[in-house]
């Protein structure tokens, strides 16, 4: 990412969110459920389905008691926009949340009708206990986002807000709007109209978050906004994130944490996003900025990439640590098929944050820098890091046909000036097995440092691929093997064959993201065949997180690649 995803989100009269003369409800029993139904009355009760409310104004409209229940009848549609606020959700908490659903079969259908820069079908402002579940969200012309979440009013946190098993699409900035809001999910600390109200506890689970296309207009499909770090114990999982082509100048991902300290990112699908896009700085598969204490584990992202083909930007990346990330780590992933590099490391410091220590480990990569959009599989930049940065147990394979490129993809790349990387990074046990080939029929470099890069520990990582362009360490190209040995720069070094079970035929998986069980063991291409050098030929290392990426626990020697046991 090369700037700051936005300067700042300015004050709005937002959503009508402080409702003039909103009624008082009657009192009821501890947790009330409400209904809603095309052939409901406002003027009912609402407290039965037979005795079923109609409209999304009456709900607006409407106090709720603590722990209520607001469900939507399943297989009907509804028009309007939903507003929960103190006003009228007053008394909700974690342990009595607040919840909208649908009752019945299927989900319930909410088309948008608000519109605005910072316009949402669904809004939780300041309402601790929030749960949206089973419902779906259309687009219904111009509204700004699917799911707002935020704290409008307080600086003491809104606690545990939940969106899950729902299916939210089409939503984006609008047309002609200078605003950088806009997606399936808004998750802002730095609320719409500038208060820095905290977020705790965010659940964002088993959801579809998509476009109508590859190239829809469509935005991120998570966005998180942070007021400094104020986003804290985030979960995002078992969601598949797709089709969203975004617009041309969008920064950040399908997926964007920022803000965010403690969060796990696990167990989901991105692909097909970015295709609209022709900055830099935009778009990744997932992406930190700004976060504390990220895990980043057991996803797959594919087809990060422009279309029909690149004519400007850059990144496209799978997975992002970008700048003023710290202390978060990216392990069990699978990325393939990206215009930009699996794995990219954006080691600046932004809003006073020096990035790092991050570690990436265990993780396959197949066939990614597809564009060249980076220029390497897993890259570096702009600077080195200035605390440590970790690459272990990883394995890179690419057959990429670059053709009209004068150089293909690095394993690595470096950039974009000279440095030390931070006291105790290392980059150890990694296989990268280059087949791709520029216009002159070379495969890429095992390193691309032109700057001459130091500080990192280099050992035991395993090279191989024909005709190979060597190895850039400063003004110095190793054209051998031997050539590198010889020149010092790392230990245990490994040429030859890794001897992967089908290289290149890793394709895309087939699991589900609610299972909570994959991708793996898919890709099963990487695992390692008998007599495969890189068999016990690992370092060790400290804190190695005792398995590898298809479960197996490590053994005292392990194996090069991410099938380290």
């Amino acid at each position: 990412m090369r700037t700051r995803l936005c300067a700042a989100i300015v004050t709005q009269s937002v959503l009508g969110l402080l409702l003039a003369g909103a009624a008082t409800g009657t009192a009821h029993a501890a947790t009330p459920t409400y209904y809603v139904s095309t052939w409901g009355s406002d003027s009912n009760s609402g407290t039965s389905p037979d005795q079923a409310w109609k409209s999304v104004a009456k709900v607006n409209s409407f106090t709720f008691p603590q722990g209520s229940t607001v469900s939507f009848q399943g297989g009907e549609w509804f028009g309007g926009c939903l507003l929960f606020n103190p006003s009228n959700v007053p008394a909700s908490s974690a342990t009595t949340p607040f919840k909208v659903t649908s009752y019945g079969t299927g989900l319930s259908t909410l088309k948008s009708t608000c519109t605005g820069d910072y316009s949402a079908a669904v809004t939780a402002d300041n309402v601790s206990g929030f749960q949206l579940d089973r419902l779906k969200l259309v687009n219904g012309g111009s509204t700004a986002a699917g799911v707002l979440l935020q704290n409008q009013s307080s600086t003491t946190a809104a606690k545990s807000l939940v969106v899950s098993g729902s299916d939210i699409s089409g939503f984006a900035t609008p047309s002609g709007s200078t605003s950088t809001f806009g997606g399936q999910i808004m998750v802002l600390g730095y609320a719409v109209n500038g208060n820095t109200g905290p977020l705790d506890d965010v659940q964002i689970r088993d959801n579809t978050l998509h476009g109508s296309g590859a190239a829809s207009a469509a935005g991120p499909g998570i966005y998180g906004w942070g007021g400094g770090v104020n986003i804290t114990n985030v979960t995002v999982e078992g969601n598949t994130v797709f089709n969203l082509g975004m617009k041309a100048q969008t920064t950040g991902a399908a997926i964007t944490a920022n803000g965010w300290n403690g969060a796990v990112i696990r167990r989901n699908i991105v692909h097909d996003i970015g295709a609209n896009v022709t900055s830099c700085g935009g778009t990744s598969g997932i992406m930190t900025y700004t976060s504390n204490n990220v895990a980043i584990r057991h996803n797959e992202v594919y087809n990060v990439r422009p279309l029909p083909a690149l004519t400007a930007g850059c990144d496209w990346d799978g997975i992002d640590l970008d700048g003023g990330t710290t202390n978060s780590l990216v392990e069990y992933n699978y990325t393939h098929d990206n215009a930009g590099s699996g794995f990219l490391a954006y080691t600046s410091t932004a809003a006073g944050r020096v990035w790092g220590p991050n570690t990436y480990r265990y993780n396959i990569s197949e066939n990614d820098d597809a564009a060249k959009a980076q220029g390497g599989l897993f890259d570096v930049v702009p600077v080195a890091p200035k605390n440590a940065l970790s690459i272990y147990g990883n394995s890179f394979y690419t057959d990429n046909a670059q053709t009209t490129k004068d150089t293909s993809s690095a394993c690595f790349n470096f950039g974009y000036s000279a440095g030390t990387w931070g006291a105790g990074s290392q980059i150890k046990n990694n296989i990268c097995h280059m087949a791709n080939k520029d216009k002159y029929g070379r495969t890429g470099q095992l390193y691309y440092n032109p700057n001459g890069h130091t500080g990192m520990t280099l050992a035991n990582n395993l090279y191989y691929g024909a005709n190979t362009a060597g190895w850039r360490w400063g003004g110095t190209t190793y054209a051998t093997f031997a050539a590198w040995q010889a020149a010092g720069h790392s230990t245990g070094e490994v040429w030859g064959d890794p001897l992967f079970t089908s290289p290149g035929g890793g394709g895309t998986c087939t699991w589900s993201p609610v299972s909570g069980t994959g991708p793996q063991p898919c890709p099963s291409a990487y695992t390692l065949k008998a007599g495969s050098p890189a068999i016990g030929a690992g370092a060790v290392v400290a804190g190695n997180g005792g398995r590898d990426y298809y479960g197996t626990a490590l053994p005292s020697a392990v194996n090069i690649g991410a099938d380290a046991g």
